[in-house]
């Protein structure tokens, strides 16, 4: 028999692995569609509740739709490796066919032994590439002929079809829901559903002349974002879509522009697809990093800050203190208005826009100094779109500990004011400031105790005022980040040189 592994690749359409294992079936035997609730996995850190329950939902759409199409999901509680004994003891395997990720070390480490247990059994396994993420001694494409060979490829779908006497049946049933080990932390109300039917509306929603048209425009405020920004990302991360799904969507929106517009809407129209299309390459990029560097997820990429801000944040003077402001940041109780309006809405969403990732990170990070480590790992649960091989890269960008030479110092004050000037953003997240009016809720004297009658009826305790001197710490960071840079000159040079070489492209993937 053999296993159609399921991880973070959940969907039938556009699968390579389960095409060439339906491919294989009268040479291999017969295919058994499988998915691992381990529980190593569940009680890891960077996992919480609303990444399970989104897997959940997942997982239900696609056992129904492997049903119209003839065969059963087999669902099984338990690490993998003793899952395919359990399997291997009742049904002899040949061959486990899955998908290559680029992810967190403990789903690496997890891959590692399920191929051990394959040698040591028998039984082939065979990971296909996806993302055109290359691994060990494979060389990278270059993302232009990588898209051009993804927009002509055919996608499958197997939908429609048949295929019962290719699949296996169960060697045992499936796992009761309520034996699934849950995840710490708690669902979020606003965050996305799972489902590829969810993704599939997703994409239909944005991908068309006027949302395109205008998503430069729309990315970069939050009062835009949510409906301006593709709101794709999840269904990427859990590959519940492809890239060369979404690569063909966009190819399409072009086909029809052309169609309607004369040439010169047409040539503003093609940059903006080209925009879309750039956050796309580096999000390759950053995965294609991480797949090199994996140990980004711990240590950080100059060697020179390891421990430092570890250091500085446990030191026996401190350790209270920075641990206060953690947890104010966390709740959004810093006394920066848009900061706290932004934790707010992601602690109800699992989703903020980019830019103003940037800005919560670079504000825990610099200003308050928070260990690049712990900011990723806890916001790691937060982000429904979590994608271990963007996050672990980007965080460390903004934290200034990567060869980057550009410090990312982001003004929480400024951003405010730049991406929420009259405070539609701040005032519905911040409810305590919902009497502030316009611009005075970017002065920090104006915000710091304020308690409106609303905010007061629901229960809510007076505006705290700002925790730090935003402009005295964004000084000190980057008077220390500079030192450490400072402290190893021969990779500061070589830095420099290759940063250059890239600045602008670091900058527009940002923002």
């Amino acid at each position: 028999m053999q296993i159609f592994w399921l991880k973070r690749n959940l969907r039938l359409q556009d699968s390579e692995p389960f095409f060439e294992s339906m491919r294989a079936f009268r040479k291999k035997e017969k295919v058994l569609p499988l998915y691992c609730h381990e529980p190593g996995l569940t009680q890891q850190p960077d996992v919480s509740r609303q990444h399970q329950l989104f897997i959940q939902e997942t997982l239900e759409e696609l056992d129904r739709d492997i049903q119209l199409i003839g065969g059963k999901l087999l669902q099984a509680v338990g690490e993998t490796v003793d899952v395919l004994d359990r399997i291997h003891r009742v049904q002899p395997l040949t061959k486990i066919w899955t998908h290559q990720e680029t992810t967190q070390n403990s789903q690496f480490r997890r891959d590692k032994a399920v191929a051990a247990w394959c040698a040591a059994n028998g039984v082939e396994l065979l990971e296909l590439a996806q993302n055109g993420i290359a691994r060990g001694s494979q060389k990278s494409e270059l993302f232009p002929p990588y898209f051009a060979r993804s927009v002509s490829t055919k996608l499958r779908d197997p939908m429609g079809t048949d295929l019962s006497e290719r699949f296996a049946p169960l060697p045992f049933p499936s796992c009761d829901p309520k034996a699934i080990p849950k995840a710490a932390g708690t669902d979020k109300p606003l965050r996305q559903m799972g489902g590829r039917s969810q993704a599939i509306k997703t994409l239909n929603r944005f991908f068309t002349v006027p949302h395109l048209k205008k998503y430069p425009f729309q990315i970069s405020s939050p009062n835009t974002a949510w409906q301006g920004c593709s709101r794709i990302s999840t269904y990427l991360a859990y590959g519940i879509v492809s890239d060369r799904e979404i690569f063909q969507a966009v190819d399409q929106v072009v086909i029809d522009a052309h169609s309607r517009m004369n040439a010169d809407q047409f040539g503003k129209f093609q940059e903006n697809a080209r925009f879309y299309l750039d956050r796309l390459s580096w999000r390759r990029q950053y995965m294609q990093t991480f797949e090199t560097s994996p140990e980004l997820e711990f240590q950080c990429m100059l060697p020179q800050f390891n421990g430092v801000r570890e250091a500085d944040f446990s030191s026996a003077h401190s350790s209270a203190h920075s641990e206060k402001h953690f947890t104010a940041w966390k709740q959004g109780l810093t006394g920066f208005p848009y900061i706290d309006a932004a934790m707010r809405f992601l602690n109800q969403t699992g989703w903020i826009n980019m830019r103003l990732r940037a800005t919560v990170v670079s504000f825990a990070t610099m200003n308050l100094w928070i260990p690049t480590t712990k900011v990723a790992e806890y916001l790691a649960t937060e982000f429904l779109d979590y994608e271990p091989g963007i996050h672990h890269v980007i965080h460390q960008l903004i934290a200034g500990t990567t060869e980057f030479s550009e410090l990312m110092v982001f003004d929480p004050v400024k951003q405010g004011r730049d991406q929420d000037l009259d405070g539609h953003f701040i005032r519905k997240w911040v409810p305590e400031l919902a009497d502030v009016p316009g611009p005075e809720l970017h002065d920090l004297a104006r915000t710091a105790f304020s308690l409106s009658k609303h905010a007061e009826n629901r229960g809510y305790t007076p505006y705290p005022e700002a925790i730090v001197d935003h402009r005295a710490t964004a000084k000190k960071a980057k008077d220390r980040v500079s030192e450490l840079r400072r402290s190893d000159p021969d990779r500061q040079r070589a830095s420099a040189e290759k940063s250059s070489e890239k600045k602008q492209d670091f900058q527009q993937s940002l923002f």
